[in-house]
């Protein structure tokens, strides 16, 4: 009886144990490419967390990928909106304006992104679209030189309380 209870323990460990960061894609698609460097992601998650005003909500989405990469998106808006879609600008603003700001690190240097707006959809069931518009444009931290950027994320990221 120990010998099968030992069994029955090691086969739900095997079971339990065998997911892999990948479970965490959950559809996520990227057509990014900064500086000729495509961003294929792997897992995406959000989170809310505390905004700079009382009249205003802040979502942070952190995408990464195998290489060491995060692709970091923080957008705030009026806490009187329904859900996240709308255009975001990028830049100084005030509490009642949709505003957005990005960044990608990598293992080798940091690229703040920059451009005019990104249109946020949100799809429903924790799926969202983001489309940069032209012009868009990175600035390598480390090289100190501005570099070409385009394309745009969707699919389903994973939400995460923040305590």
């Amino acid at each position: 009886m120990r010998k099968i209870a030992i069994i029955l323990l090691l086969v739900l460990n095997f079971t339990t144990s065998c997911s892999s960061d990948t479970d965490d894609n959950l559809g996520l698609t990227s057509s990014i490419v900064i500086d000729g460097i495509s961003f294929t992601p792997t897992k995406g998650i959000y989170f809310y967390k505390t905004a700079s005003f009382e009249t205003q909500k802040s979502v942070s989405f952190e995408i990464s990928n195998e290489k060491g990469e995060n692709f970091y998106i923080d957008i705030s808006f009026p806490s009187s909106q329904k859900d996240l879609s709308g255009v975001y600008s990028f830049g100084p603003g005030t509490a009642d304006e949709l505003l957005v700001s990005c960044e990608l690190l990598t293992p080798s240097t940091r690229y703040a992104i920059l451009g005019h707006t990104l249109k946020i959809t949100d799809l429903g069931n924790s799926n969202f679209s983001f489309v940069f518009t032209d012009p868009v444009s990175a600035f390598d931290v480390v090289k100190n030189k501005e570099v070409t950027f385009k394309g745009g994320l969707e699919g389903q990221f994973k939400f995460t309380e923040v305590k």
